[in-house]
Formats: C-alpha cells, sequence, structure tokens
C-alpha cells in the first residue's frame, strides 16, 4: 500500500464532507432533475443510422474530422518551446496540416503563465481554423466535425471564424463541434440557481438516457449565432456538448445522429472518427524531445530548455 500520512487522510476527509455539502445527495435524483429540466428544454431520443443510410446522407462527399495538439518543453514557464499541430482528415484520405513553434522568450515584454497559456490556446485553435477553411474550400465535404466548441473560435478569432463560417454556408458544408467536457453554467444557474458552484456537466451527469438529447434554447451566448445541445452518444453518463451554426439549424438532428451513429457505445463518447484524427494529430513528450533536440543547438538546448530534474537518477 501507499505509504500516507494520517494528517493527509484526514484532510481527505474534511475535504470529501465538503465537497459533499455542495453535491447532497437528495439533489442528485435523476428522476427530479429530468422533471426540472423539461420545464426548460425539451428531450429528444436520437436514432443511429444504417450504414446505407449514412452513405445516402453524404452523397458520395467526405467527411472531416479536425483536431489540434500542443506540447511543450519541461520547467520555467518563461523558458519553454512549444509545438504545435492541426489537422483537417477526411474519410477519402485527405489530409491538411498546420503546424507552428512559441516560445515566450522572444516576447518583447514578459507574460505571466495565464496569458502564455491564452496566447497558446490562440495560436492552436487559429491553426484548427486555417485547416478547417482549407476543408471547406478545397474538398467541400458534406461535414466537418470538429473537436471542441465552435463558441471558441468565435471567441479567439470573432472575424476568421466569420469568413469561415460564410463560406461553409455558401459552399453547404455543415459545420458541428463536439466537446467532450461542457463547461458552461448557465442551464444550472437558471433551473438551480440556490446549487452555488454546479457546472451544467454536474446537472446533466447521468440524467440523459443513452441516445438521448437535450435542448434548451438559451445555451449559446447571445450574437453567437450558433445553436447547442447535449448528447449522451455512449453508455458513459457524462454527456457530450455539440454545437453548428445557426444557420444551419434546421440540420442539427442530422448532425446529432451522425454524431450518434459514428460513437462507440463503450467509449467514452467521442465519434471514432475524431479519435482517429487526435491520435494522429498529437504532440507527445518523444515528439517534441526529438524535434528540440534534432533542430535546436546543443548549448541553447542545455542552458535554456532542459530542466535540471532531467539529472535525477530515481
Amino acid at each position: 500500500m501507499l505509504s500516507v500520512s494520517d494528517e493527509i487522510k484526514r484532510k481527505l476527509e474534511k475535504i470529501n464532507e465538503s465537497i459533499r455539502k455542495l453535491y447532497p445527495i437528495s439533489v442528485l435524483d435523476p428522476v427530479a432533475i429530468r422533471k426540472r429540466l423539461s420545464m426548460f428544454g425539451k428531450f429528444y431520443k436520437i436514432e443511429k443510422w444504417k450504414d446505407e443510410k449514412i452513405k445516402d446522407w453524404l452523397s458520395g462527399k467526405t467527411l472531416v474530422g479536425v483536431d489540434g495538439s500542443v506540447n511543450s518543453t519541461k520547467g520555467l514557464q518563461t523558458r519553454t518551446l512549444s509545438v504545435f499541430q492541426a489537422l483537417a482528415k477526411g474519410t477519402k484520405g485527405e489530409e491538411k496540416w498546420a503546424t507552428d513553434v512559441y516560445t515566450p522568450l522572444l516576447e518583447e515584454e514578459g507574460q505571466d503563465q495565464a496569458r502564455q497559456a491564452q496566447h497558446r490556446g490562440k495560436l492552436l485553435s487559429r491553426l484548427e481554423l486555417e485547416v478547417t477553411q482549407f476543408a471547406i474550400e478545397k474538398w467541400q465535404p458534406k461535414a466537418v466535425m470538429l473537436d471542441g466548441s465552435l463558441f471558441h473560435f468565435y471567441i479567439d478569432h470573432i472575424e476568421d471564424w466569420q469568413k469561415a463560417a460564410k463560406v461553409a454556408e455558401e459552399k453547404g458544408v455543415y459545420l458541428v463541434g463536439v466537446t467532450e467536457e461542457i463547461g458552461s453554467q448557465g442551464l444550472v444557474k437558471e433551473v438551480y440557481p440556490e446549487l452555488k458552484g454546479w457546472s451544467d456537466r454536474d446537472l446533466l451527469y447521468g440524467v440523459l438516457e443513452v441516445g438521448e438529447a437535450f435542448e434548451w434554447e438559451d445555451w449559446s451566448p447571445v450574437g453567437s449565432q450558433m445553436w447547442k445541445m447535449a448528447l449522451r452518444s455512449s453508455r458513459s453518463p457524462l454527456p457530450i456538448g455539440l454545437d453548428g451554426l445557426e444557420a444551419q439549424k434546421e440540420m442539427r438532428f442530422d448532425l446529432v445522429s451522425l454524431v450518434y451513429t459514428l460513437t462507440p457505445e463503450q467509449g467514452r463518447g467521442i465519434p471514432f472518427w475524431l479519435d482517429i484524427v487526435d491520435n494522429q494529430v498529437r504532440v507527445t513528450d518523444p515528439l517534441v524531445e526529438t524535434l528540440v533536440e534534432q533542430y535546436i543547438d546543443p548549448d541553447l538546448r542545455h542552458r535554456i530548455f532542459m530542466p535540471k530534474r532531467n539529472e535525477r537518477i530515481i
């Protein structure tokens, strides 16, 4: 067994008691929550498509998955080098990559960790948006599934996002964002305003049945021009979030069915095509280490990008 002090045990027990006060068992009744939710939104039963239905819907066009990844060297935040990759991958073998690198060492003014993280997030979303727009214009797929909410493009790069959305509308390319974690709080604040600290993820956990979606009209932020739904796409009790263009809202149930159809029942709720893209685009620790070793001069590598803890024996 792990060697753990009695003091840590007591503190963990105390933390558990405090968290239980935030999430009392009396409130975690899925039947009661469903009844309350039905007063604010709608539940929908989603059907999985047969293979022939998918082929008919695609009409000979490709389906594209988009994902991005970033990883950094270890050590002080001000002395790191980050590698970024984004990939749009079509079911007919199409691929479009976009890459970049970043180090805060070259910033004119120092940035704190929060600002650096924000910068990295925006840089990655720019690359994802770049490959998405390329796929829309060059491949003209039936649909593009993006890992994560479309709303973060709206926040990070609103002008470029609006251009990409406009092109998608003009070419009849359907866009859908797939979010593994629902981080919003708007629904729970509306339904249970007395529950402090809860997120919509907490509220929906274990409430939806497999293959069931929930829609609340006020989920999407004002001005975003997007629709949003929650879907339990696998046996996992945690639903995923889906969003798309308001201009394509009449197709949302087709997109929800597509996502559900492509998701393994035993998985964590993400379509297998996005998992394939994620696996291919992921920037691993060995990849970062190899790139730094190959392209950064040895003296700079050891002086700046190699933390002292790398020399630990055990």
